[in-house]
């Protein structure tokens, strides 16, 4: 044996085996994949039937992959995790997908129609399906957390704000295969309610290299008076931060810990100067 070997260190993972120990004695009771399905078709469908006429409104044509198809594509993308659309043709030519009969359909075809269809008509039936979903959650009785509940008593809206570069585009079809290099998609900013756990707000810029400092000004033209706003490090601002105070609106910033070594704070980690 090797006496040289270090000691074992003890374990530091019993907090996952009593969340671990927690759920075994109190499962959770997920839907079915059926229940699922219906529950989308239910609150999905009438929002995008609902955009045929815009659709045609802005010149596109109906085809085999019509909108109304390639949102219960996209749906099924997102809800079970296939990351190619060659994985997705499998399916969709084999078994029925949400409210979609199987469909042989090129791989080429899908593709093209990805790229070809405007991100504005995704975005009119999110924006359409989430007042319904902000019902649903009034109607639902399971209370908040003990720190939410307690902010929703004294605050107008409990927001938080964060940005994310989208995963870059592969560059085979289209304006993008001249490219020497796979470009990132852009940057998305999403305003949420951490109670309803739904954005009340969504950003999209194209420039992926977009600093989250960039969407201040439409972050505060839509915040109201008595709103708390949480957000990280990349919105460090203290003039953006007066003017939050001004109006009447709370924030809070993830901080890092002062310098203790020459007891200095300094502003870009969040702490006042």
């Amino acid at each position: 044996m090797n006496e040289d070997k270090e000691p074992r260190k003890a374990s530091s993972v019993r907090h996952t085996r009593a969340v671990q120990k927690n759920h075994a004695s109190q499962p959770m009771v997920a839907p079915s994949d059926e229940q699922i399905k219906e529950r989308i078709q239910d609150i999905v469908l009438p929002a995008t039937l609902a955009q045929v006429n815009y659709f045609h409104r802005l010149g596109l044509r109906e085809r085999t992959l019509g909108f109304v198809v390639m949102v219960a594509f996209v749906l099924e993308m997102i809800w079970r995790q296939i990351g190619s659309v060659n994985a997705l043709m499998r399916i969709v030519q084999k078994e029925a997908v949400l409210w979609e009969q199987p469909k042989r359909v090129s791989q080429q075809a899908m593709s093209q129609r990805l790229t070809s269809l405007p991100s504005e008509l995704f975005l009119r039936v999110l924006m359409d399906i989430l007042p319904i979903m902000r019902e649903r959650w009034m109607a639902r009785e399971r209370p908040l957390p003990a720190e939410l509940e307690w902010a929703a008593e004294r605050y107008r809206a409990i927001l938080a704000v964060d940005g994310s570069t989208l995963d870059a585009l592969i560059r085979k079809i289209g304006l993008l295969k001249d490219l020497p290099e796979n470009p990132l998609a852009g940057r998305m900013t999403a305003l949420l309610d951490l109670c309803t756990r739904l954005p009340e707000k969504i950003w999209y810029e194209r420039d992926p290299k977009a600093h989250d400092q960039r969407f201040w000004t439409d972050i505060l033209s839509f915040l109201k008076a008595r709103s708390l706003l949480i957000f990280d490090k990349g919105y460090i601002n203290f003039s953006i931060f007066v003017k939050l105070t001004g109006k009447g609106q709370i924030h809070l910033a993830r901080q890092n810990k002062p310098d203790l070594s020459t007891g200095t704070c300094h502003p870009q980690d969040g702490c006042s100067p």
